[in-house]
């Protein structure tokens, strides 16, 4: 029988790390491996790995550099390229308060076993963030980075004109707690029974900016800064990020990276391909690579791919390589 494993997060969430640790006097990929990650993490592949370890690799680079504040600072050093295709989805609505709706629909897509949970009462709102992972939840980074992305991300859909009244950790704060107001330009309390931000409500019926409107425009530059105008992996690395959803088509993907579908197949078959064989290929080479982890199960793989049962992920994987998911591990093993 299968086991339960911890959630996983994306890769994407670690931008920055390196050249963080680095400024600070550290070794990122000695510390990486100090808690089982290979050096290929930092290589933005963007991936989904293990979100305990994501969590332990922030721990320990702020107990060895000494910067109990590193989970602010990680933020710092990331834009909002780090959310990936759901920012893009996220921003097809109007109002902030969809767009918050939305990142909670598909947060899953970047990272799992968070739940977004918005209140309102009388004229002021919250955000919490829950999380029933000890290892995950208990964390000072973990608490720390998630809040001020998404301060950061609120920003940004208003372009600088989203204000908090107060922002809540359930640790007890650090030394120096002047970096969390300065952070977040707002009173914070520590020693709290959950993590979130409070804001005036009027803020979720407040329009989105035009200026985060042009966020796929955004992804694309990013995309093509990354892979070197490499078409077929900026659409690969899209597909890889939206095979959760289970709403991965070509109209997703060219939305996501600020196309229309017509000009995104035009482009795909200037390469010589198209749509459907990029999606295969990505769901055949992820495959792979988590079916070499023993970590993964094989139900978190197919929904991983975006697959809605187990069998039509065996299926498939047995049309691509000739035998079962099972057989093809246990080959490898």
């Amino acid at each position: 029988m299968e086991t339960m494993h911890s959630p996983l997060i994306n890769s994407s969430f670690l931008d920055g790390f390196p050249q963080l640790v680095i400024d600070r006097g550290g070794d990122p990929y000695q510390l990486a491996k100090q808690v089982g990650f290979d050096s290929e993490i930092f290589e933005g592949k963007n991936t989904l790995i293990r979100f305990d370890r994501h969590v332990q690799l922030l721990d320990l680079a702020a107990n060895t550099l000494d910067c109990p504040t590193l989970g602010l600072e990680l933020a710092g050093y990331q834009n909002h390229s780090i959310f990936g295709p759901l920012a893009s989805l996220a921003l097809k609505n109007a109002t902030v308060g969809e767009s918050i709706e939305q990142m909670s629909k598909h947060s899953h897509i970047q990272v799992q076993g968070v739940e977004i949970r918005v209140t309102t009462s009388a004229d002021m709102a919250q955000i919490q963030l829950h999380n029933n992972f000890p290892g995950i939840s208990d964390s000072i980074r973990y608490q720390d980075h998630s809040l001020t992305i998404i301060y950061q991300l609120l920003q940004f859909v208003r372009n600088g004109h989203f204000t908090l009244r107060s922002v809540f950790f359930r640790h007890s704060g650090a030394d120096d707690n002047g970096a969390y107001s300065r952070t977040f330009n707002c009173p914070v309390a520590f020693n709290q029974p959950f993590i979130g931000l409070s804001f005036e409500a009027r803020h979720l019926d407040a329009p989105i900016a035009q200026e985060a409107k042009e966020l796929p425009v955004i992804l694309r530059e990013h995309l093509e800064t990354r892979h070197r105008d490499n078409l077929v992996d900026q659409v690969s690395r899209v597909i890889s990020q939206l095979l959760v959803t289970e709403d991965c088509s070509i109209d997703t993907v060219a939305h996501a990276m600020g196309y229309s579908s017509r000009t995104l197949q035009r482009k795909l078959l200037n390469e010589d391909t198209n749509f459907q064989s990029l999606l295969n290929n990505v769901r055949c080479d992820q495959a792979r690579d988590y079916l070499s982890n023993p970590y993964y199960r094989l139900t978190d793989i197919a929904a991983i791919l975006g697959y809605s049962e187990l069998s039509a992920f065996s299926r498939s994987f047995k049309r691509w390589f000739g035998i079962s998911p099972q057989q093809w591990r246990k080959q490898v093993s």
